[in-house]
């Protein structure tokens, strides 16, 4: 059960820490301004905090505070496997930049997709504030993803795959949780295409080397392109710039079937196994020892009849 159950408590804990944090982010930020209290109490309108709390780095800082505080909870539980979670020496690379480039081509083309299905994106403003100030920009680009990949990759994906659970019911639902966690419509499908494709990827590896180095790459690009863009990155569309939905995704099919086509090639030539393969369970073996006994016994008995 412990197979199941830790990944469910790596989840617990992170929303139990995000909870935390933000409660306390709150309570710094009514101490640093003691008359918004007041004004508060008087209103009975929560969105000073709310607003206050956006501004600044109180919130890069919260979330690279909390990360790390959860990173150090999983692994007080052993759910990261420390020689091999960061070990480039087990990266064949000459197979493994495969992996990265059809990645990078299927991520690019469900960005894209995405964009047009135009899910409300509610942490659209709150992305870009955080990219203009340098602490807020790590945040996103760099500590966020390093931090995602320990939890998500190497501590519930790593746990059930350590523990015997079917490779592909391992993937595909530390992949849906990775998706819901985000918890922005916007993000949703397109997180959970990510999670399966580095599902993939950290399950040939081993460890969160290359997934991390791609999500590092996704998050800094957007980090990039919404500090060129300024206040125009909330309504700006990758697709409008390559000609609109139609156009745009049409120009990019050819991308899509050559990732896919990499991504078929990395997982074929990638034989090293990182994992066991998943056992039968006992009880199946205690009922076929009965019933070989059985059939045994009654073949003695049968012979002493005669």
């Amino acid at each position: 059960m412990k197979k199941v159950l830790y990944p469910i408590l790596a989840v617990i804990v992170f929303f139990t820490i995000q909870v935390i944090a933000g409660v306390g982010m709150a309570v710094i930020t009514i101490a640093k301004n003691p008359s918004m209290f007041k004004t508060i109490a008087q209103s009975g309108d929560i969105n000073a905090i709310t607003n206050n709390m956006l501004t600044g780095d109180t919130l890069p800082w919260t979330l690279i505070l909390s990360g790390i505080a959860t990173v150090g909870v999983i692994a007080a539980l052993n759910m990261i496997h420390w020689k091999s979670v960061l070990n480039v020496k087990m990266i064949d690379w000459k197979i493994c930049w495969l992996a990265i480039l059809g990645a990078v081509m299927v991520i690019f083309y469900t960005d894209l997709l995405s964009e047009f299905m135009e899910f409300p994106d509610e942490m659209g403003k709150i992305f870009n504030s955080m990219a203009c100030s340098v602490v807020g920009a790590l945040s996103i680009g760099i500590i966020g993803p390093i931090v995602e990949e320990f939890i998500f990759r190497e501590a519930i994906l790593g746990w059930m795959l350590r523990g015997g659970v079917n490779r592909w019911v391992a993937i595909t639902a530390s992949a849906i949780v990775f998706g819901l966690i985000h918890a922005n419509p916007a993000q949703i499908p397109f997180a959970t295409v990510i999670g399966f494709i580095f599902g993939i990827i950290y399950y040939k590896t081993g460890n969160i080397v290359i997934t991390s180095i791609l999500h590092i790459l996704n998050n800094s690009t957007a980090v990039l392109l919404m500090v060129l863009q300024g206040e125009e990155a909330e309504d700006t569309k990758l697709g409008d710039l390559l000609g609109g939905p139609v156009m745009s995704l049409a120009i990019c099919i050819p991308l899509l079937a050559v990732g896919f086509n990499c991504l078929r090639v990395f997982w074929k030539e990638s034989r090293t196994e990182h994992f066991p393969t998943p056992q039968p369970e006992q009880t199946e073996t205690i009922l076929i020892t009965q019933e070989t006994e059985t059939t045994n016994q009654n073949l003695i008995n049968d012979e002493t009849v005669l």
